[in-house]
């Protein structure tokens, strides 16, 4: 790590920041502790550098990239907590990206002023970060609390990552060696008595509760397995009909079940609710499934990490629902209390793959990578439990890599998930079928339509048999199918398929989905193929519309699409209007496809031709026509597209 420490403060409390960054750096370590690991590397006869030399951030939409990396390097976040830094958006904003990169137990906060948890929102202290889950170590730097000797000495210890006690007594040693040795020994002896019995009052309050938690696990699982058996069972015979009875009336039952039973019982209650609403989930009910969670996070029970376990169930439902915000934000409320130090580690890496993926899916892929890799760290050691979450964890991984535009990292790591999946899970697995999904989207981004459609293709028939033909994975590969064969100009085999998908992401995943704009901007494509312009301008109009509210990465070459619909039905003025506005959005959603912005210059040529502006369009089609030939094969839809308007205009 480069930095020991990245301070976190408000400038207000410019003064506070300026002593902490001075009293930390300046820190003689003990001789004792030098040449031993802490959380930023070796330990050394002073700390590393302390992060603090920034200014309250101008208003803008992100941190500064310096501050994010800054934050990346420090093994440690100090906040400098008062009402201004709990009021400081920027603050909130370190503190959460910290959080995001699975290192809550990191953060250490110093007081300065106001109360943390404070009914008047004008005193408290932290940031709404901070609000939520256990509270991190806090030091009291007034002169009413611990004072400022107090306080270093504990930020010291955690920065450190040692007992508070060992810095305190070695300042204290520092200060009165002179004393004699026989009272000094005397001293130490009293301490390390009393220490002891300490030491084994807690230890045996603590071998308690771990039996306590030991024995409720135990009915708990007891009680699942039940559960789970009377699922199958049917007391009316009528009910019985064997092979023909589906998984999701196996598991309504069960939710029925649930709904009316083991209220004497909470814990197991909210688990096995946490079970069946994971259970909806791979079945493809993801409302049905949000409803379970909403109806278990209700119940009144005393186990954290059931309610990390809940939370992260919602997250991976509003994720698949579209709704990343709302992922983000239940994520991070698992993260703030699931268990620490090496407990739940299967449960620590699924809320950390989470975050990246939601990050990932927010266009925050350089944050998302760090909690892929820190979840990828966490599956590897845990041995053979955890080769499953490994493929996992590299799959994301592989999908961060493809967003980012690097198809060569994406392609290798998405050959070693699915060798690993094939091992671990055999053909048939979604998984499996999720790695091959992926290589055939990097094939279709390298412009090998054939390979693309043999593989989706390979799919949609594994899909079909693995996942039944309602589920909203099968309408992903339905339109990922559609659209190879859309840009292949086969358009009367891809209208199948998109009504299909559609159809099917309407019913499962609502109207509101964001990857319904992708789907009907496809299908938009078609219906102009068939001559059918007002249906066609009718399927652009609502895709815009979702692209706009989820910021969907089709919203440009929709809207492109929309342009040139229009200027062929000689709308001119608004289809300038699109294309003027499309052309920013493009260049900042496809930043390395040069030939997006070269379509849309095309379809910019393509109105001035049907205006009238014949010279100045053949001088856009001879710059750009070559950026549209270099990605797309001969045949294909933009490449035709193209060569048609050289061709009308002489060019």
């Amino acid at each position: 790590m480069r930095y020991s420490a990245f301070v976190s403060y408000n400038h207000r409390d410019k003064a506070w920041a300026r002593w902490l960054h001075q009293s930390l750096e300046k820190y003689l370590i003990p001789k004792h502790l030098r040449g031993k690991e802490a959380p930023f590397g070796t330990i050394g006869s002073r700390l590393p550098p302390v992060f603090r030399d920034r200014e309250e951030l101008a208003s803008s939409s992100d941190l500064a990239a310096a501050v994010k990396a800054a934050l990346a390097e420090a093994s440690t976040l100090i906040v400098v907590c008062s009402p201004n830094s709990a009021q400081s958006k920027w603050v909130d904003e370190e503190v959460m990206t910290f959080i995001d990169s699975g290192r809550r137990d990191r953060i250490l906060c110093v007081i300065v002023a106001g109360e943390p948890g404070s009914a008047d929102l004008e005193s408290e202290c932290l940031p709404p970060a901070l609000r939520t889950g256990s509270e991190p170590l806090a030091a009291d730097a007034r002169k009413d609390g611990d004072g400022k000797a107090l306080a270093r000495l504990k930020l010291l210890a955690g920065i450190l990552d040692v007992p508070f006690d060992e810095l305190r007594q070695r300042e204290a040693h520092r200060r009165h060696r002179r004393l004699a040795w026989l009272a000094g020994a005397s001293t130490a002896g009293l301490v390390l008595t009393s220490g002891l019995a300490v030491f084994a009052f807690v230890s045996r309050a603590q071998a308690i509760e771990q039996r306590r938690v030991a024995e409720e696990r135990r009915v708990t699982a007891e009680r699942t397995v039940d559960f789970v058996k009377s699922m199958f069972k049917s007391s009316d015979p009528s009910e019985a009909r064997g092979e023909t009875m589906t998984a999701r009336e196996v598991v309504d039952r069960g939710a029925r079940q649930l709904d009316a039973g083991l209220e004497d019982q909470p814990t197991v209650k909210a688990e096995l609710g946490a079970t069946l609403a994971e259970v909806y989930a791979a079945l493809g009910l993801y409302h049905r499934s949000e409803e379970v969670i909403d109806q278990s996070l209700k119940i009144r029970q005393p186990q954290a990490v059931t309610t990390a376990r809940h939370f992260a169930a919602l997250g991976e439902t509003k994720f698949q629902l579209g709704d990343y915000r709302g992922a983000l934000e239940a994520f991070r409320r698992a993260s703030a209390i699931a268990p620490r130090e090496g407990e739940e580690e299967a449960l620590a890496s699924r809320i950390l793959v989470g975050l990246g993926q939601t990050q990932s899916a927010l266009g925050n892929e350089a944050t998302s990578e760090g909690a892929l890799q820190r979840a990828l760290q966490i599956d590897r050691q845990r041995g053979l439990a955890g080769q499953s979450d490994v493929a996992r964890d590299v799959e994301a991984s592989a999908v961060n890599k493809f967003f980012l535009g690097d198809l060569d990292t994406s392609a290798k790591l998405t050959a070693e998930a699915l060798a690993m999946r094939l091992r671990l899970e055999g053909p048939a697995s979604p998984s499996v079928a999720d790695d091959r999904n992926l290589l055939a989207s990097i094939a279709h981004q390298r412009g090998q339509l054939s390979l693309a459609e043999a593989l989706y293709r390979e799919n949609l028939s594994w899909d079909e048999k693995v996942l039944g033909k309602e589920h909203p994975d099968l309408a992903i590969t339905l339109n990922n199918l559609a659209r190879v064969l859309v840009e292949q100009r086969n358009f009367r085999d891809a209208g199948v398929l998109l009504e299909r998908a559609i159809d099917i992401t309407r019913r499962q995943r609502g109207d509101a989905y964001d990857d319904l704009a992708y789907m009907l901007g496809s299908m938009a494509i078609v219906r102009r193929s068939q001559g059918r312009a007002s249906e066609s301008e009718d399927l652009l109009r609502e895709a815009i519309a979702i692209g706009r509210k989820q910021h969907h990465a089709s919203l440009a070459p929709n809207m492109v699409e929309l342009a040139s619909l229009l200027c062929d039905r000689r709308r001119f003025a608004e289809a300038t209007d699109l294309l003027v506005n499309a052309g920013p959005i493009m260049k900042a959603d496809y930043p390395d496809d040069a030939w997006r912005s070269a379509w849309l210059r095309l379809t910019q040529a393509q109105c001035l031709f049907d205006q009238g502006g014949k010279s100045a369009a053949r001088e856009i089609v001879a710059s750009d026509l070559p950026t549209i030939s270099a990605r797309w094969p001969a045949g294909s839809y933009y490449r035709e597209q193209a060569e048609s308007l050289r061709k009308s205009l002489g060019a």
